[in-house]
């Protein structure tokens, strides 16, 4: 049957799946049909047991208050009032010779010269007759007679067998459709279940044809189907969101690199025009490596970039003071902060310990520091505040520089990214991108705020995840650092 179904059809997991939901539900159906069928027949032979054993225990006590002659006229007298003969009924005597027997007409011709011949069964066996030419068997249970002599009272399966095979006929007219139910219903089930996958496979053909903003359709049912619809659509935006960033930090590169390359070339023309000389020749060649080095520079930070935000960083955690990591850098900009009048502070615990990769917290503290003092005009103030949450360390760098517009501060994040403001300042626009990628590589986060003109604050929280306890004992009473 199943070899004429196409090979196609049968890799299918809808094939399959309505293969064995239909397997499954016919043979739960003919399972619950054969124990419904056990249990009538096993009912309906107790049945006769009982029934049998009831009339034998009556005619007993009628034997033994009458004998035969009395219990002789009580089965006349039954057999005149009613015309049903339900029972077999035999007396045999000592020798097991026949003395009495009642038989029904309607009953199958049963053997019972085999009943003389064969020896008295113990009181309360089953005996089993079978009829000559039918499957009908005459059960009998005897019972010993205080004269020597042996009652045995018998009933036939043939109402019984009647009963049972117009079961089974019913029981076979209901499967017939029963199994096309379980086809059916097995191909619905089927089909149905694995609608969402079809949905996959389609929108994943879609993207294929260049369908890029093809999505899963969500059925809002919660199920298992439904977060992976939902997980699929989220993977497909924060793909379209890498790739469109790609995108635009390919457009960045290629347009900052060419300031540099320029530079690197028109040094180089310049050279190479101008009169032969060793000095000459060492001052191109020293140009030549600074706008290298800007290059990369450049490179290598978008690299890190790239790493921390795809889970590729590797960080060399251990226990770091934050409060000493921050002085530090502080004191590699003092120059810089006493040139321009800025006063730079530090309001922090003398020790705050944090897990945590020491040259990268650096990195990301010398950026903030390097943003804040060179838009902070002079005369400006640079403040820096180290605290502890209940969910983390927080780092707070605020200045009272030029400040950021809204659009500004939703793109300063942005690799290359750089304001108009900000174009007349050295630099790469990858500070805050590796900032942020950064922080969130250590499973923090970092955010700004800021007023044009007033200034700009950033603040940096990192887990508890990543804290551990100060090898020192801690002191609660903060410090205060001027420059």
């Amino acid at each position: 049957m199943f070899s004429r179904v196409p090979d196609s059809l049968r890799k299918t997991i809808s094939f399959r799946l309505a293969l064995w939901y239909s397997a499954f539900f016919i043979l739960s159906t003919v399972s619950l049909f054969a124990l419904a069928y056990f249990l009538l027949a096993s009912t309906l032979r107790q049945h006769d047991r009982d029934s049998v054993e009831q009339r034998l225990q009556q005619l007993a006590a009628q034997y033994q208050a009458t004998d035969l002659a009395g219990l002789k006229k009580e089965l006349t007298r039954e057999t005149r009032l009613r015309k049903a003969k339900p029972f077999f009924i035999r007396i045999a005597g000592p020798r097991n010779t026949t003395v009495f027997i009642e038989i029904p007409d309607q009953w199958a011709q049963f053997d019972l010269s085999r009943l003389e011949h064969a020896p008295l069964a113990d009181p309360g066996a089953l005996i089993r007759l079978p009829a000559k030419d039918d499957e009908a068997v005459l059960e009998i249970v005897g019972t010993p007679l205080p004269d020597g002599g042996m009652l045995q009272i018998g009933k036939s399966t043939e109402e019984r067998d009647s009963v049972l095979e117009s079961f089974g006929w019913i029981m076979a007219g209901v499967m017939l459709p029963m199994v096309v139910v379980g086809v059916l219903g097995g191909a619905f089930l089927a089909r149905r279940s694995l609608r969402p996958i079809r949905q996959l496979i389609q929108t994943v053909h879609a993207i294929e044809s260049g369908a890029m903003a093809a999505r899963v359709p969500i059925r809002q049912t919660g199920d298992e189907l439904d977060e992976l619809g939902t997980l699929f659509n989220g993977m497909l935006d924060k793909i379209a969101t890498l790739v469109e960033g790609m995108r635009n930090a390919l457009d960045n590169v290629a347009h900052d690199l060419r300031t540099p390359v320029a530079r690197i070339r028109g040094i180089a023309e310049v050279a190479l025009c101008s009169e032969p000389g060793p000095d000459m020749y060492r001052e191109a060649l020293a140009d030549c490596v600074e706008e290298s080095d800007q290059l990369l520079q450049m490179l290598n930070t978008l690299m890190d970039i790239s790493e921390a935000e795809t889970g590729a960083l590797k960080l060399h955690l251990e226990p770091v003071n934050i409060s000493e990591l921050l002085a530090d850098a502080i004191n590699l900009y003092q120059h810089v902060a006493e040139d321009k009048a800025i006063i730079v502070s530090i309001t922090a615990p003398q020790q705050i310990w944090l897990t945590a990769d020491r040259n990268r917290l650096r990195q990301v503290m010398l950026n903030l520091l390097d943003n804040a003092v060179k838009y902070t005009p002079e005369g400006g103030r640079i403040e820096v505040q180290v605290c502890s949450r209940k969910n983390g360390v927080e780092i707070r760098v605020a200045d009272t520089g030029i400040g950021m517009t809204t659009d500004e501060l939703l793109k300063i994040w942005d690799r290359l990214y750089r304001g108009d403001r900000s174009r007349s300042q050295r630099g790469l626009g990858l500070g805050l991108s590796l900032v942020k990628a950064v922080v969130e590589a250590h499973k923090g986060h970092v955010n700004a705020t800021s007023k044009l003109g007033a200034g700009s604050v950033f603040t940096l929280t990192l887990p508890v995840a990543f804290t551990s306890e100060s090898p020192f004992p801690p002191s609660d009473k903060p410090t205060l650092t001027k420059m």
